[in-house]
């Protein structure tokens, strides 16, 4: 027997659904909607309770796929039952931009649907033509962000794509994914190695680079700090100071929203990264550098997507460091788009960030999605990490955050190196004093502290 469905949303994709699940023998008792009211609308989305007692609702399909992720978390809570199914329709671009949804465009909800928002949709056309008939280099280009992006870059008519990183697991898959491309090329090399990567850039001669190559895990380095300096400082500067020596046209650095008053070691490296941009902007040269600032990924490695769904797949408790900590969300999409237009719409030494809405509260999310995948799990609160924020920043002073050409990214003008010369001095002998472990860990943290970082 079929079950008894009902639609939230009564638009072009609520009925289309409604359609193509009577078309397969289901039964619609009726749709949700908080403006038609239409004969099949049974009431508002503040009904949902009411409507499901007295039509005998045992599956919810939320077809609203435009609305923002407060709506469809304030939704899920509202939901007393659990022995409703709950699913929606994926808030995607490819579903926003179709005539019609079928049920097999429905995705169980998870962590992306509970933190996403509506997608920020990038100038395609624009990046396109920009990247078009160019060489680019990616290191990182294995990771999460970097495998993403280089996905992205082979689809807009590049001349070549080279991806540049030492995970050669990561790179053997991503070799696989992209096997039927021709104009991508596959380097097994370190950022942090000058000679082979000196090389790498005279032999290939970008037109752009884009550096997304780091270690970003905030525990990890907090507890490994001289190799967080050496490969997200020492290989930074050594990419960049390599690409301007090659008179590479853009370069792209990758940073994060921790790099804005950070308080743990991986935040202060990738603002010194920052910092290392702006000071090689201003010696001349033919290269002009950028930054993006993200937010938590969602789908990247370590991201608490994976952590919800790995313990959630084992029936174990959901763990959140704090009741009030609350992070910014993004794409892996959103970042791979952000970080080509920065290199399209960037003037000299600019740092982007995205819109990123409102900030969501991680605890609020464990609830959602134990009360919509499975009632009987519970939360553990683990206490904060070492380095650990209650809450992220996206610029160091607000007030200075200004709209670029694209309403939903917006340039920074904060934060500026007052003294480049002595910084750069100083930048480059932590450099050699980690690289040669002249220093230890606790040192290595003194030292950061000293360029102004309230590192705990």
């Amino acid at each position: 027997m079929s079950p008894r469905v009902l639609i939230v949303g009564h638009g072009t994709a609520g009925r289309a659904l409604g359609a193509d699940v009577k078309r397969r023998g289901g039964t619609v008792v009726g749709y949700l909607d908080d403006r038609d009211t239409s004969p099949e609308v049974l009431g508002t989305l503040a009904d949902i309770n009411e409507v499901i007692d007295r039509a005998g609702v045992e599956v919810v399909y939320f077809a609203i796929p435009s609305v923002d992720a407060a709506a469809v978390r304030n939704f899920v809570n509202l939901v007393r039952s659990d022995s409703v199914e709950i699913a929606i329709v994926p808030r995607t671009y490819a579903i926003l931009t179709k005539e019609t949804v079928d049920i097999d465009d429905l995705t169980d909800v998870d962590v992306l649907d509970l933190v996403g928002r509506e997608p920020v949709k990038h100038d395609l056309l624009s990046s396109r033509a920009f990247i078009a008939g160019k060489k680019v280099l990616v290191t990182g280009a294995a990771g999460s962000i970097g495998s993403r992006l280089v996905q992205q870059l082979v689809g807009m008519q590049p001349a070549e794509v080279v991806c540049v990183d030492w995970w050669e697991n990561g790179m053997f898959f991503l070799g696989q994914e992209l096997s039927d491309q021709r104009a991508v090329s596959f380097r097994i090399a370190d950022v942090k190695n000058e000679p082979l990567m000196d090389r790498i850039l005279a032999e290939v001669q970008p037109d752009i680079v884009f550096h997304a190559a780091a270690y970003k895990h905030v525990p990890l380095m907090q507890d490994n700090p001289l190799e967080a300096i050496t490969n997200n400082v020492w290989g930074s500067l050594n990419i960049l100071r390599l690409a301007q020596k090659h008179d590479v046209a853009n370069v792209v650095y990758v940073s994060t929203d921790k790099a804005v008053n950070p308080v743990n070691v991986m935040g202060a490296t990738k603002r010194l990264g920052e910092m290392i941009l702006e000071i090689l902007s201003t010696g001349g040269g033919k290269t002009r550098f950028n930054a993006v600032r993200f937010g938590n990924v969602i789908q990247s490695n370590g991201s608490v997507m994976q952590i919800f769904r790995g313990q959630i797949a084992n029936g174990r408790p959901l763990t959140v460091t704090h009741p009030d900590v609350t992070r910014f969300f993004m794409t892996v999409d959103e970042a791979s788009q952000l970080i080509i237009q920065s290199a399209l719409i960037g003037n000299e030494s600019e740092i982007f960030v995205l819109d990123m809405g409102e900030p969501v509260k991680i605890m609020d999310l464990a609830r959602s999605l134990i009360k919509v995948v499975d009632p009987s799990l519970t939360i553990e609160i683990t206490g904060l990490r070492p380095g650990e924020k209650m809450y992220e920043e996206l610029s160091y002073e607000p007030d200075k955050v200004e709209r670029t050409g694209n309403q939903k990214i917006f340039v920074v003008r904060d934060a500026v190196v007052n003294d480049p010369e002595t910084t750069l001095r100083e930048i480059e002998a932590l450099v050699d004093d980690a690289r040669a472990y002249r220093i230890g860990p606790a040192e290595a943290i003194e030292r950061l502290r000293g360029f102004g970082f309230p590192i705990k």
